[in-house]
This record gives C-alpha cells, sequence and structure tokens, in this order.
C-alpha cells in the first residue's frame, strides 16, 4: 500500500508519501493556478492507493473554519482521483514541527516553506503507525 499525506493550507498544501511503514515529506505545493494538476501528477507518478488528510479540529473537538477548509480540499480531491481518504485530526502537527525545527537551530525563516511538507509526513506517519495497532 501506498499512501500520500497532506497538510492543506490556504496558501500551501504539504505533502508527503509513504515508503514501507515510514512517511517522508514530499514537496510544498503552491495554491496557484496548476496546483491541483501537480497533485494529480505525483499521486500518479507514485502510485498512490489511500489519501491521508490532516483535518484540524478545535480543542472540543468540534469544526473550524480550518476543518471546513481542509474539508473542501478534500472534495477538490475527490473530483480529481478515486481514492479512499481517511481524515487524521491534525490539530498540532504544524506547531510540533515548528517546534522542533525551533529546538534543532533552524531560523524562522529557513523554517518557511519546510513546515507544511513536515507536517504532512507527521500526519502521514501517525495514520501509518495506527495500521500496525489496529
Amino acid at each position: 500500500m501506498r499512501a500520500a499525506g497532506f497538510d492543506p493550507g490556504e496558501r500551501r498544501i504539504g505533502m508527503a508519501i509513504s515508503v514501507g511503514e515510514a512517511s517522508f515529506p514530499l514537496e510544498v505545493i503552491q495554491r496557484v493556478e496548476g496546483w491541483l494538476d501537480r497533485v494529480r501528477q505525483l499521486l500518479e507518478e507514485y502510485g498512490v492507493d489511500v489519501l491521508v488528510v490532516g483535518v484540524p479540529l478545535s480543542l472540543d473537538g468540534g469544526e473550524t473554519e480550518s476543518t471546513r477548509m481542509a474539508r473542501r480540499f478534500i472534495a477538490e480531491l475527490s473530483r480529481i482521483v478515486d481514492l479512499p481518504v481517511v481524515e487524521v485530526d491534525e490539530r498540532f502537527s504544524s506547531r510540533s514541527v515548528e517546534r522542533a525545527l525551533t529546538e534543532a537551530g533552524v531560523s524562522m525563516r529557513d523554517q518557511r516553506g519546510r513546515v507544511d511538507d513536515l507536517a504532512a509526513a507527521d500526519i502521514l506517519q501517525r495514520y501509518l503507525d495506527g495500521l500496525g495497532n489496529a
């Protein structure tokens, strides 16, 4: 099974890919004209079987505007590919990646553009880890 993980944002989409039981950051896709074609191209190139999308919930588990934006992203994906979609709660994935990069000495300037694909890899890894516990 090959899975693709996504951390959808308003301007950028982080994408990761699974290799065996591990996830790896793949690309940060800018939400500009043609972005959906790029996603389709990568899904086909890597032979993806399942899509894993980070969906942020509020602290009480409810929906937020970010939740609705992530679900719109899922709807857009569903129009271009016929693959199963798994939603993963990603409330703190971007923040934990930012914290880890800061602790590793990566400047805020250098973090820009890297957080999204690393967050997608984190989301995907949590999904993959859950498969082993099922």
